[in-house]
């Protein structure tokens, strides 16, 4: 889809590495551009400082070289990467980049059409746009943690870096749609990602209740506060997630779970009784879901298309046949870590599917052939930018 693209990766950490690498998995030619030395933070968590799991899932599909762009001579190469690129995706704190020599406007001088994206904790304006940004923050600034935990509980994080990926996803489409802009007109752009707007934009329906009815939403724990059933359930073995949309839903729910008295009880005859008695109604429910295992009640509900589902943990995730069917894990050998499985890409294509092609790069292991192939250096004038400490030279791959 993307064949041709050619991305410069300045990010660190998931945000905008993952944002790159879904790039490339839609067949971008992606370079990440590290720091001599350390490299990219993320390769030193739970890793050797070179390599670790968290690095590998998120930097696929690039070409990994390592340059030290506070030196004058490194800012050049950027600067010359640049140049060649159609998108450039940047982390740096507002301002970092202009000081480097490789912000927007020095960019766009050498390159109009190229599509700069920018991706901070709180944007590059307002009285927050200096602060660093990181997913556990974003998430109790957006209101994602307000909405998150059991009743009476304090507010509680979710799980995995939510903030962190849903500002990946929003400048994917955001990157995907200046590039068809500029086909369309030969105009690049800047974009503007931040962590906050980002996770502030995962809570579309919270948002419309809150500002139409003016009422804080309250923490719900598994339950949905305006619908029911609609929530987790206590099974013989497990929970169950079971969902009804409409009031045709009802009596195949309750014939299913063999209590068809329930469907014309007062108490739970329509959404808004069963919302005012929701105790009684989960206890009443519960009592009938304790007698059989969590997958034969699955089976049941289905058979009566009742939406419902499992509520795994997260290890038995991968042992879903439908996770298993849509090829959500991908296995590839990687560099420093041997054969690992990986998330793949999140979505399918008829006719050029995305596909993991390379692994995770060591650190500057790519220097060498980028600056060879895509700049022209001689093997003296890449010696004497390694002697000089201004690039990092890997085993090239």
């Amino acid at each position: 889809m993307l064949r041709g693209i050619r991305v410069l990766d300045l990010s660190r950490v998931i945000a905008g590495p993952y944002c790159a690498a879904l790039l490339g998995d839609l067949g971008a030619d992606v370079i990440k551009l590290e720091r001599p030395g350390r490299g990219d933070d993320l390769r030193a968590l739970r890793g050797s400082g070179r390599m670790s799991a968290s690095f590998a899932a998120v930097n696929r599909n690039k070409r990994g070289i390592a340059v030290d762009l506070q030196k004058p001579e490194g800012a050049r190469l950027g600067l010359l990467l640049a140049r060649r690129a159609d998108v450039l995706l940047e982390n740096f704190l507002p301002g970092v980049a202009d000081k480097l020599g490789l912000g927007y406007d020095a960019i766009r001088a050498v390159n109009p059409a190229i599509v700069y994206a920018s991706i901070t904790g709180f944007g590059q304006t307002g009285p927050l746009a200096r602060k660093p940004g990181y997913n556990t923050i974003a998430q109790g600034m957006s209101g994602l943690m307000a909405l998150t935990g059991m009743p009476g509980d304090p507010p509680t994080r979710v799980g995995g870096s939510v903030s962190d990926v849903a500002a990946s996803y929003m400048a994917f489409g955001m990157i995907n749609a200046a590039l068809v802009h500029r086909f369309r007109t030969g105009e690049g752009q800047r974009l503007d990602v931040s962590l906050l707007a980002s996770s502030l934009g995962l809570l579309p329906d919270p948002v419309a209740i809150y500002f139409d009815t003016g009422e804080r939403p309250r923490r719900a724990g598994n339950r949905n506060l305006h619908l029911t059933p609609a929530e987790a359930f206590a099974t013989q073995d497990g929970l169950l997630n079971v969902v009804l949309m409409n009031a045709e839903q009802w009596g195949r729910f309750c014939a299913a779970l063999g209590d068809p008295t329930m469907e014309t009880d007062a108490r739970f005859a329509t959404n808004d009784a069963r919302l005012a008695n929701h105790a009684l109604f989960k206890a009443r429910v519960e009592q009938i879901l304790a007698g059989a295992p969590t997958a034969e009640w699955v089976g049941r509900l289905e058979a009566a298309s009742i939406a419902a589902g499992p509520v795994y943990e997260f290890h038995e995730v991968f042992d879903d046949p439908q996770v298993r069917h849509l090829g959500l894990v991908a296995t590839m050998d990687q560099p420093g870590a041997g054969r690992v499985r990986v998330l793949g890409f999140p979505g399918g294509a008829s006719g050029n599917p995305p596909r993991i092609d390379r692994p995770a790069p060591l650190l500057g292991q790519h220097t060498a052939g980028v600056l060879r192939d895509e700049l022209g250096l001689g093997p003296e004038e890449i010696d004497g930018l390694a002697r000089a400490g201004v690039i990092e030279l890997g085993t090239d791959a």
